[in-house]
């Protein structure tokens, strides 16, 4: 587990490292580039205003800029829309980059329904959960089993990096 959470923290910090590297066009459909697995991965600044610009342009809430298999890194739009969820054996790391939005994690998953994809449960709201302001440069760490989601959204942007979890039962 050390090493998935270790692979986390080495995208984070490449995520939030500047550049003016290009990145090529995204389509409105899902993209899921390959993480590297013989060399570092680089997402430069530039690129990544780039990305964020044609998401929302299109209208589209999420872009995922490398696929790992047991992990992810996203650009994520999070809006008032968006369904609290609970992963069962995933964990995420939020990154804000723009915009605030509250965190609400833990509590009770109010009206839960597994998503026909992936370990996801979405529900209609938090009851019971902890609130946290979120503004650029906070993190925060949801692990599996954790409900979790945002309100009073004020243009939140964030890097969400999702990884599988060994959960002990």
């Amino acid at each position: 587990m050390s090493r998935r959470i270790g692979l986390a923290t080495l995208f984070a910090a490449s995520l939030s490292a500047a550049s003016s590297s290009p990145v090529s066009g995204q389509t409105a459909a899902p993209v899921r580039p390959p993480a590297p697995t013989d060399k570092a991965g680089y997402w430069g600044a530039a690129g990544m205003q780039n990305i964020w610009k044609e998401l929302e342009a299109k209208g589209v809430l999420n872009n995922r800029i490398a696929e790992g298999g047991t992990f992810s890194i996203n650009v994520r739009i999070v809006t008032e829309k968006d369904a609290p969820l609970v992963h069962a054996n995933t964990a995420d790391v939020w990154i804000a980059v723009e915009g605030s939005a509250t965190a609400v994690t833990g509590g009770k998953l109010a009206d839960g329904k597994k998503r026909p994809t992936g370990d996801d449960e979405a529900g209609t709201s938090i009851a019971g959960g902890v609130e946290q302001p979120m503004k650029p440069g906070d993190i925060v760490y949801v692990p599996p089993g954790v409900p979790h989601g945002f309100k009073d959204v004020k243009g939140f942007r964030g890097y969400l990096i999702r990884f599988d979890v060994a959960v002990k039962k």
